[in-house]
């Protein structure tokens, strides 16, 4: 959401820690992109925008990834990764801090390259899929998942019509970064893939009020990390009582919408495909 990667860096340090218990979505999320992948030896991973591995646990697990290259800007993120995923058998780790513009890693190097839940931070998307195509051997595949369009729709509508208003970026930010129908496929094509599949999910969920509550400060503390820590905690008292106060019995009602894009570099499948 945020245009700088230090902003967007900083806001990710500080919701490391809490991110693998309040977003378990997201974690799902990831394992049905893997799942959607075609049959393949995926031994070399770059997973883009790792965050603490979900992605990426699930190339090992489920695509017999041998070697995993996780890229993040967040070093805390980073960290968490290697420690996460450090102790998989017969796995080697790997990962580096940096934006997916300017990822030191060599092209034609991967077998397949995944992003789950990361593209929509990224202030240029069609130039970030590019620069994920670049890393994918012939015939190698590249996953991606992000938000989509409509996403958490009634949240934006609740904090905008707040008074006094909450800081532009956490409103402005959803029409900004959630990715429109087909967009993901057209940056696939633009990067010289062929589009395998794209879809999206759109749901109708409820969440108790706190997890809620707990999913958006984790997510969308790089959109505010240039505020004052007070001025910060007065904000999130004030959406808190506003997201309570439209609670049904049931929890908080929102849509949740996710994009996803299976795509193919030219060339001949990897061997054993």
């Amino acid at each position: 959401m945020a245009t700088d990667d230090a902003g967007i860096a900083a806001g990710w340090d500080r919701s490391a820690a809490a991110y693998d218990d309040v977003l378990d979505a997201n974690r799902r999320g990831a394992e049905r992109l893997v799942a959607a992948l075609p049959d393949a030896p995926y031994r070399e991973v770059v997973d883009v925008g790792c965050g603490t591995g979900f992605a990426s646990w699930a190339m090992a697990r489920r695509a017999g990834a041998r070697r995993l290259t996780g890229v993040d800007v967040a070093p805390a993120m980073v960290e968490r990764y290697l420690e996460r995923l450090g102790g998989l058998p017969g796995v080697a780790v790997d990962a580096v801090v940096a934006p997916a513009d300017a990822m030191p890693l060599p092209a034609a190097s991967a077998d397949a390259v995944v992003s789950a839940m990361a593209l929509h931070w990224m202030p240029d998307r069609a130039g970030a899929v590019a620069a994920m195509a670049r890393l994918l051997r012939p015939g190698g595949t590249l996953g991606v998942l992000c938000s989509g369009a409509g996403a958490d729709g009634e949240y934006r509508d609740l904090i905008a019509g707040l008074d006094p208003p909450v800081p532009a970026e956490l409103v402005d930010a959803y029409a900004r970064m959630q990715a429109a129908e087909g967009e993901l496929e057209d940056h696939a094509r633009a990067a010289g893939l062929e589009p395998v599949d794209a879809w999206t999910e759109r749901r109708r969920r409820r969440m108790p009020p706190e997890r809620f509550l707990a999913r958006k400060r984790a997510t969308e503390s790089a959109l505010i990390a240039h505020l004052p820590e007070e001025e910060r905690e007065a904000m999130w008292r004030r959406i808190a009582a506003a997201v309570h106060a439209a609670a049904e019995p049931g929890g908080f009602a929102f849509t949740f919408v996710k994009a996803y894009v299976v795509a193919r570099a030219p060339g001949p499948a990897p061997p054993g495909a």
